[in-house]
């Protein structure tokens, strides 16, 4: 039986190879100087294993492909342009990937993962389209390839600003990527890369959160986000709220390539190329800021210096057994100084040193033709040094930590048969924070005057100095089980348990996760989901004061419903209903007193609690025809609990409401026998680079909305000259003004024989609209609006070769 399907296999793949040279030879008036390839691998979702005799197609045209016993192809002879690849195999979802660019003498790949499908009954045919699910998801995930990252407008080419997008999804502030989700809190978002997980992966991040201004994970080594806003696997764990799953591209296996930029991210490079003759490739990069170099002599202040370096090799033992080593480092430096553009979070003056770096390795094991399994070894750190001081250049505040992960973990899939699917995994975590925090005693005075010289006739309070001073050595512990069953095709049940512990604080936490999917039909489906999250303190908390080693797991419980409506093959649209309950979430002591002069001295509890509830909107048209755009909108309530008046409060990113729309169109003037002409004169030679001139052009838009921000309002003590929140006041009763934004963006593409030219203009608050971040409260008893991004405009250009 087995030789059968083999001799099946090898038929069909010749077939296709027949067909496709005579399909070639039909269309052989082509230049072959405006020609390239598209070579590409396509492999099973869940076992990894190479798929054979898939037929790849491309769409619009009679020119195809069928994949080999490795699941390798190859496309020759392809006229320039963009295109949209059809994937189909007996068995599993048809899948279209879009936006696949061909350049002259340039070879573009394209490696994708067919999802299984149960044998379909009479009226209902499942196919994923241009739409790819998550991993195991059940509900409220998005999957997006490198392309879409690219070009999204007002994003700047960063991972974290392109999730922003959905209605899920919010951040703090224009200069911080944080991402906020479902009306929860800074610091709840998992980020793993190629199975590492990554406690913060940016540039001058925000210790015990995972935002900060620049990703340091270079987009071109991206193949493909995953994102999860909301009752994830079991595999992931240790968070509130949602997972950023990023995998990365394998170097070039067949020739070395390389490719240098300039951009918001900086100046780099980066090279790849084959190891081994074809049994793995490596791929490397090299970035480094360069406003410091071009507008540090002008005077301006908050001027960042870093840069990074990343790579990742790959290599094959065997057709079942591979090696993935990965490595991203990031250093970073800045000066702040008299700051109004929020970057200090209020502080009068910062200097800030940091370095960050991940690393690990993946043994990737394929057993037998249903088994998969994948042991990872990794380690991360994350360094600050931070000095706060005074105008007379005293400090009053600095901060120098290290923070080290080494982490030693086991995930083990397994395929019964075709209904069942078992998941199940182990992970060791030894941790390492070495925290050096001081803040120097303070005093409120009582004066006698508010004027321009006040005179001091007393102390109202008095504080001592706070400093921290810990060198602590614990571990986490994990475990999961998760399974997936279809008792008829159009059913998907899941079911999952995860078990966390960390020593530290001597607590555990046990998740359980359920979700079921039900296909009404060929373009409908209802989803339901319900599942707990728990997330252990960050290290930073639980060494703010001795006694904090007896926080606990925050947790959220979550039951998220919906329906999904595929209206077209390049067209999706979903509409969700959320309701997330926030347990045990650590606060501050000063916050359950009525006393606005109290202070906790680092002491937090976990006694917070709150919740969350909405409904989302989502539709979004995929690339094609030139055209694409994304409606997306939200509206919701989260609420925090008031222990000082007993009552429910707006919590800090209650936004009520949500709105991004996102829209672009192609333009293809290669196409056009006048645009030939006109790159024969002497104006393209001298302008065709900065105009919207090249050989094909994106111009996209983004508009975003959010309703304004809840803040508490404060009451000026003159004879103290300081700022309280008054006893009886309810927190966030207030609110700031509206964010408003409109971003524009152009990328041209120039082909060139054997290389190619990307520039792009990314043009963020075209109308230079004044949206708050907050208020810095000074000592004389006056407010400054503290303003995120004025017009931003932002360019760059990577030269690929």
């Amino acid at each position: 039986m087995k030789r059968c399907r083999l001799c099946t296999i090898a038929i069909l793949v010749i077939f296709q190879c027949i067909i496709n040279n005579l399909l070639l030879a039909s269309e052989s008036k082509i230049p072959e100087s405006m020609t390239g390839e598209i070579h590409g691998s396509v492999i099973d979702e869940t076992t990894k294993r190479p798929l054979p005799a898939v037929n790849i197609m491309i769409e619009g045209t009679q020119m195809g492909a069928a994949s080999d016993m490795e699941g390798r192809f190859v496309i020759q002879y392809v006229p320039i342009g963009s295109y949209n690849l059809r994937f189909r195999m007996m068995g599993y979802e048809m899948r279209i990937v879009s936006n696949v660019p061909v350049t002259p003498k340039r070879t573009s790949r394209v490696d994708i993962e067919l999802k299984p499908t149960v044998v379909e009954t009479e009226g209902v045919v499942v196919t994923a389209g241009y739409f790819h699910e998550a991993k195991d998801a059940v509900i409220s995930n998005r999957s997006m390839d490198f392309e879409e990252i690219r070009s999204d407008p007002g994003s700047a080419e960063d991972v974290q600003r392109v999730v922003q997008a959905l209605p899920s999804v919010v951040s703090g502030a224009d200069q911080d990527n944080e991402i906020i989700v479902r009306g929860g809190m800074p610091g709840e978002n998992l980020f793993v890369m190629d199975n590492i997980e990554i406690p913060n992966p940016n540039h001058f991040g925000y210790q015990g959160t995972g935002g900060g201004p620049i990703n340091m994970v270079n987009t071109y080594f991206v193949r493909k986000v995953d994102f999860y806003a909301g009752a994830f696997p079991a595999r992931y764990g240790d968070k509130a709220s949602s997972v950023m799953d990023i995998s990365l591209r394998d170097g070039n296996r067949e020739e070395y390539a390389g490719q240098l930029y300039l951009g918001m991210s900086g100046a780099g490079a980066m090279a790849e190329g084959p190891i081994a003759k074809g049994k793995g490739a490596w791929i490397v990069s090299a970035r480094k800021s360069f406003l410091d170099l071009i507008i540090s002599s002008t005077g301006l202040t908050a001027v960042p210096r870093y840069y990074s370096l990343q790579g990742k090799a790959t290599y094959d033992f065997t057709s079942n057994q591979q090696l993935i080593v990965n490595g991203i480092f990031g250093d970073d430096d800045i000066t702040i100084e008299d700051d109004n553009g929020g970057y200090s979070r209020g502080a009068e003056n910062v200097h800030a040193q940091s370095y960050q770096y991940a690393t690990g390795a993946t043994l990737r094991s394929l057993f037998s033709n249903n088994g998969i399994g994948l042991l990872t070894a990794s380690q991360t750190l994350n360094n600050w040094d931070i000095y706060v001081y005074d105008d007379h250049d005293r400090p009053y505040y600095t901060n120098l930590s290290d923070e080290i992960e080494r982490t030693l973990k086991y995930d083990y899939t397994l395929l019964p048969n075709q209904k069942f699917e078992i998941n199940s995994g182990v992970g060791y975590k030894a941790v390492l924070f070495k925290h050096d925090e001081w803040a120097e005693a303070d005093t409120i005075y009582i004066y006698a005057n508010s004027g321009q010289s006040p005179q001091t006739i007393g102390i109202a309070e008095t504080y001592p100095e706070w400093h921290v001073l810990k060198n602590e050595h614990s571990y986490k512990l994990s475990a999961y089980a998760s399974g997936k069953y279809h008792p008829i095709p159009q059913v998907t049940l899941t079911a999952g348990l995860r078990c966390d512990y960390f020593k530290y604080i001597d607590k555990n936490a046990i998740d359980p996760r359920v979700g079921i999917s039900y296909q009404l039909n060929d373009k409908i489906a209802f989803n339901l989901a319900a599942g707990q999250q728990s997330q252990s303190p960050a290290y930073i908390e639980v060494t703010a004061s001795p006694k904090n080693n007896d926080l606990d797991y925050k947790k959220t419980s979550q039951i998220i419903g919906g329906f999904e409506f595929l209206p077209r093959e390049d067209t999706k649209a979903t509409v969700e209903l959320f309701y997330k309950d926030y347990r045990h979430v650590p606060i501050d002591t000063a916050w359950t007193t009525p006393d606005p002069y109290d202070r906790s001295a680092g002491r937090m509890i976990s006694e917070g609690k709150g919740f969350a509830k909405g409904v989302e909107f989502f539709i979004q048209k995929k690339m094609s025809h030139n055209f694409h755009f994304t409606i997306s909108y939200a509206y919701s309530i989260s609420k925090g609990y008031d222990p000082r008046l007993h009552q429910y409060y707006n919590w800090d990113y209650d936004y009520r409401h949500m709105f991004t729309f996102i829209s672009g169109v192609r333009l293809n003037f290669y196409k056009h026998h006048w645009y030939q002409k006109f790159k024969k004169t002497w104006i393209d030679d001298v302008f065709g680079w900065i105009l919207p001139m090249g050989d094909q052009n994106d111009i996209s838009l983004r508009w975003r909305y959010l309703g304004g921000r809840p803040n508490t309002e404060r009451t000026y003590i003159p004879q103290f000259r300081y700022w309280i929140t008054e006893t009886n006041r309810p927190f966030n009763t207030e609110r700031y003004p509206e964010y408003f934004r409109i971003d524009l963006r152009i990328d041209s593409r120039y082909m060139f024989n054997g290389w190619t030219m990307v520039t792009y203009f990314d043009l963020m608050n075209v109308f230079n609209r004044d949206n708050v971040w907050g208020y810095s409260y000074k000592d004389n008893g006056t407010v400054d609006e503290i303003l995120q991004w004025k017009v931003f405009p932002v360019g760059g250009v990577a030269i690929e070769f």
